[in-house]
C-alpha cells in the first residue's frame, strides 16, 4: 500500500461513523438528499456517450451505492453542454443581442454553441433550486470541466500560431476566467465542494500521422474521393514536420491547463480558508491518447464517420441549428466540426478511467460531504 492510500485508508477508517450515520439517516428517509451540480463543457458534459456511460452518471450511481456505506439519495442535475465557454465571449454576447436572443435559449446538448457559458450555467441551476424551493445549501457536490472551449482545439493545435500567445490564453481562461467560476460557485453554493476535470493531451508521438492527416483532411472539407492522393508517403512526410509543430501546442496546453487549473483552486480554497474545489487528473496521456489505437476515445471510422453513439443524429441537427445562428446573429460554427466533435473525447472505457480519477480526488474528503449533509 503505497504512502497516498494509507492516508487515504485512515482517512476513510476515521470518517466512517460520520459517513454510515448520514447514509443510514438517508436511507431512512430522513435527510433531503445529496444534491449532485455538473456544469460544463463537452468533457464533462460526455459528448457522444450514452447516459449510462457518461462519468457523471458513474459518479452519481458510486454516491448513491458505495461511497457512503450504505444507499445514499443523489439528485443528479445536468446543466453542462458541448462547446460551453467560461464566460460569454463578448462578440456572442453582441450577436445574441442584436438578433434578440437569450444566453439560456436551450440547444441540443451534443451540438457546440458556447452558450449557455459555465457561469450562467450556475445561474439558472440556482434559479432552477430556488424556484422549487431547494435550499442552495443542499448542492454537496459540483462537477465542471471548461477553458479548452474558450480558446478552441484548432487553434491550440495549429502549427502555425504564436505559442506565448497560447500560453498568455491558457492563462486567461484557465486561471483568471475559471477563477470567476469557481468563486461565483462557491458564492451560490456554499456546501459543495468543486471537482474541476483536468484535460489531457490531443495528440503524442504515438499518434499515427497518417491518421492525424486523414482526420484533418475530413474537418476541412477535403472532398473525400481526393483524399488518397493528398495523403500519400510524400506529403505524410511534409505533415510529420506540421505534427511535431503540434505536438507542441498540445504539451504546451496540457501543461499549462494543469498549472492554471490547480492555480485557480489553490486561490479559491486560501481564500475561503477551506478545502472548496479538487483537481481530478485525467487517466489519459500521450501513450493513450488520440490516433495510438488504445480503445479509450472515440475515433474517426470509414468515411469520415465517429464512431460515437450519436454521430448520425449529430450529423442531422448541426446544419439546421447553426445555420439557423448563422442566418439570426451572424455567428458561424463550422457544421462540420460540430458534425465530428465527439472524435478524441471520452469513449466508455476512457468515461469509467475517468470515474476512476475522480473517486481517487473525492474520497478524501468524503466526510465532509457528509458532515455537510448532516447540516
Amino acid at each position: 500500500m503505497t504512502d497516498l492510500n494509507r492516508r487515504q485508508f485512515t482517512k476513510l477508517i476515521f470518517a466512517a461513523p460520520a459517513i454510515l450515520a448520514a447514509g443510514r439517516r438517508v436511507f431512512a428517509g430522513t435527510d433531503a438528499g445529496f444534491r449532485f451540480l455538473v456544469v460544463g463543457d463537452s468533457l464533462v458534459w460526455g459528448q457522444g456517450l450514452e447516459e449510462k456511460d457518461k462519468f457523471y452518471t458513474l459518479t452519481r450511481n458510486w454516491l448513491a451505492t458505495e461511497a457512503f456505506g450504505a444507499p445514499f439519495d443523489v439528485d443528479l442535475k445536468v446543466k453542462a453542454h458541448s462547446g460551453a465557454t467560461l464566460t460569454l465571449h463578448k462578440n456572442e454576447e453582441d450577436a445574441l443581442s442584436r438578433a434578440g436572443k437569450r444566453e439560456t435559449d436551450k440547444y441540443d446538448p451534443e451540438i457546440n454553441v458556447g452558450f449557455p457559458s459555465i457561469l450562467r450555467q450556475l445561474q439558472v441551476a440556482r434559479d432552477e433550486y430556488t424556484a422549487v424551493g431547494i435550499a442552495l445549501s443542499d448542492v454537496r457536490l459540483i462537477m465542471l470541466s471548461g477553458g479548452i472551449t474558450d480558446i478552441s482545439v484548432a487553434s491550440i493545435l495549429n502549427p502555425f500560431g504564436d505559442n506565448r500567445q497560447l500560453e498568455s490564453d491558457i492563462e486567461r481562461y484557465c486561471l483568471k476566467d475559471m477563477s470567476i467560476v469557481l468563486s461565483r460557485a462557491s458564492e451560490l453554493f456554499p456546501n459543495a465542494i468543486t471537482a474541476v476535470i483536468g484535460y489531457y493531451p490531443m495528440i503524442s508521438p504515438k499518434t499515427s500521422a497518417h491518421e492525424l492527416f486523414n482526420f484533418t483532411l475530413e474537418a476541412y472539407g477535403f472532398p473525400r474521393p481526393l483524399k488518397p492522393i493528398a495523403n500519400n508517403a510524400l506529403t505524410r512526410q511534409f505533415f510529420k514536420v506540421i505534427k511535431k509543430r503540434s505536438l507542441k501546442r498540445s504539451r504546451i496546453w496540457i501543461e499549462g491547463s494543469e498549472r492554471n487549473l490547480r492555480g485557480a483552486i489553490e486561490r479559491l480554497n486560501k481564500e475561503t480558508g477551506s478545502t472548496r474545489a479538487v483537481y481530478v487528473k485525467a487517466p489519459i496521456n500521450e501513450s493513450n491518447t488520440f490516433g495510438t489505437g488504445n480503445g479509450l476515445l472515440f475515433e474517426m471510422v470509414k468515411k469520415g464517420r465517429i464512431n460515437d453513439h450519436f454521430y448520425d443524429e449529430r450529423k442531422e441537427r448541426c446544419g439546421p441549428v447553426l445555420n439557423d445562428l448563422k442566418n439570426t446573429t451572424g455567428l458561424r460554427y463550422p457544421i462540420r466540426f460540430c458534425d465530428m466533435a465527439a472524435v478524441g473525447h471520452p469513449a466508455s472505457e476512457g468515461s469509467r478511467a475517468f470515474m476512476e480519477s475522480i473517486k481517487a480526488a473525492l474520497e478524501p474528503h468524503l466526510a465532509t460531504l457528509a458532515n455537510q449533509t448532516n447540516r
